[in-house]
Parts: structure tokens; sequence; C-alpha cells
């Protein structure tokens, strides 16, 4: 038998905290749109106990407006999860079929506008380009977004949940409202993804900067040297590289230096004197300070390892 639901998954279920199936539920309040080509889901409704939902969703768009209620979900693999909240939004574009999964607790009240649109959908729409860009990397199954509802958006879904028109009027009011807040979410979420797609690329070039100095700790780095070669501003170089590895170039460079002189003392069993060079300090003194400060005891109680 045909299930509403086959049209979006290609597995699907639906239980409440006592192990029963409400798919029978949901799908009493699920309807398809012909045009724009997507199931509209109405919930409204409180959940007596906790419900979950796990099945393999089929390759497209995936939107809700929360207007109330809380709850999580996503991807069964990656670190790609979403939590909602109210008046909030839920995004998912999957590329090709995944498993997901998602959970809301007992005694939340779900108040919420659910559209799905298949691949085909958004192929005929002629947004292909726009769901593509939504994906980062080329590899990448499945984008995940929670956006803060925008008050255009919040009143067409709230429209939507109950609508003031009947027949032929209400399923042209459904399919209008659909179909624009397609179109206000999918730019919301592609102005997302390219800011996640910037902050990866930054964090990459910064990965690269740390690798190179690590690679060549004895060389006198310059900031804006750094800077440059992460695709930074010599300004804003430091504030970046310290959010992403607790401190700034010089202060990372200055502890792999002590680093490097410890294990030289260790391993190889080399003077103060000489680890200081290595160390880049040209005053012993200062070294076995700054030694003394970042491991707690001076170098020379540093014992060389056992032969």
């Amino acid at each position: 038998m045909t299930h509403i639901y086959h049209r979006i998954f290609d597995q699907f279920r639906i239980f409440d905290s006592a192990n029963a199936s409400r798919i029978d539920d949901f799908a009493f309040a699920a309807r398809w749109l012909e045009s724009p080509g997507c199931l509209f889901q109405r919930n409204d409704f409180v959940l007596d106990g906790g419900l979950r939902t796990e099945g393999v969703i089929k390759a497209g768009l995936f939107v809700t407006v929360v207007l109330k209620g809380a709850g999580q979900g996503g991807p069964r693999r990656g670190a790609k999860r979403f939590r909602y909240s109210e008046n909030s939004i839920v995004v998912m574009a999957l590329r090709k079929s995944v498993a997901c999964e998602g959970e809301a607790p007992g005694g939340t009240h779900m108040f919420a506008a659910g559209l799905a649109f298949p691949e085909a959908s958004i192929e005929r729409l002629g947004l292909r380009q726009e769901f593509l860009g939504l994906f980062s990397q080329d590899g990448d199954e499945a984008f995940v977004a929670t956006l803060k509802a925008p008050p255009r958006i919040v009143a067409m879904a709230t429209e939507m949940l109950y609508p003031t028109l009947e027949g032929r009027a209400e399923e042209l009011l459904l399919s209008a409202h659909a179909t624009e807040i397609l179109a206000r979410v999918i730019s919301l979420a592609g102005d997302r993804a390219q800011i996640e797609a910037s902050v990866d690329h930054r964090h990459r070039r910064l990965l690269a900067v740390r690798d190179a100095i690590d690679a060549d700790l004895r060389r006198h780095w310059k900031i804006s040297e750094l800077a440059r070669q992460a695709g930074i501003s010599r300004r804003s170089f430091n504030t970046h590289f310290r959010r992403v590895f607790g401190a700034g170039a010089f202060e990372y460079l200055r502890r792999r230096r002590l680093e490097l002189a410890r294990e030289a003392i260790v391993e190889q069993g080399i003077s103060v004197n000489e680890a200081a060079y290595i160390a880049g300090y040209g005053n012993p003194a200062n070294f076995a300070t700054a030694f003394r400060r970042h491991f707690g005891y001076a170098p020379s109680k540093t014992r060389p390892a056992a032969s």
C-alpha cells in the first residue's frame, strides 16, 4: 500500500515513548501540494510522552517552521545535527537518501508547519543551483541549519496551520505560502552556507599556518607574513588564530619552542644553554624563567631519558 510518506521516505517510523506507532496520527495531518510539489505537514498537538522519528529520507529540501516546540535531530552519521525551539526554522538539505532521526520530549506543544520538497520538485522549480550551493563540498551528503524565523515566515506558517479560506482557494493559499517560504528559506540558508564555508576555509588556512610554524620553529616569523598566508588582515589575524588555537601566534610559537627544547633535553641530554638556543633565547636565564613558568619546574630539573 502506498503511503503519503513514501514520497519523501525510503523507510520511516514514528513512535512514542511506549514504542507505539504514531504514523497514522501524523499522516492524518499531512497533505500533498501539487504546486509547488511538496508534502505539507500540519503539527498542532501536545506530546503525552516523548516522540521519536527515524527513517531513510530521500534527497530533497526539508523545512520546518517551528512556532512552538522543542527537540533535536538530523542525520545519524556525522556531526550535522539541529536543535529547534520557538520561532525557529529547521532546514535540512540532502543530496542523496540519508538515515536520519529526531526526538521531542514529553509535554512539548508542537505547533509547526513542515514542508518537504523532493529533489524532483527542486529541479522543476529551477532551484537546483541554489540547492547545490548549500553543500560546502562536493562530497557532502547533508546541509543542516537552524535559523531564526523572520516575521513574514512566521505569519505565513501560522496561516498555513489554520487557513482562513476553504476549498480550491485554500489549496491556492497553501501552495502560494509554501512556494514563498521555499524561496525565502533557500535564500536564508544559502547565506548561512556561505558564512559557514567562509569559516571552514579560514579554519583550513589557519591550520596550514600553524603547520608551517611547527615545521620551522627556528624561523623569525612575522605577523604580516603569517596573516598573508592565512588570507586574513594583519589587524585581525591574532584574534582568529587565538580563537582556533587558544593563543596568539607568537605565544603559540613560544610554547612550541619551549616544548621542543624540553624534548631535546629529555631525548638528547643537551645542556640548558643549548636548549635556550633551540628555544630562540639569547639569554639562558630568560629561557629558564620562561621554561619554569610554562612547565612548573626549572630546565635543570628535567631528566634526560634513561639510556
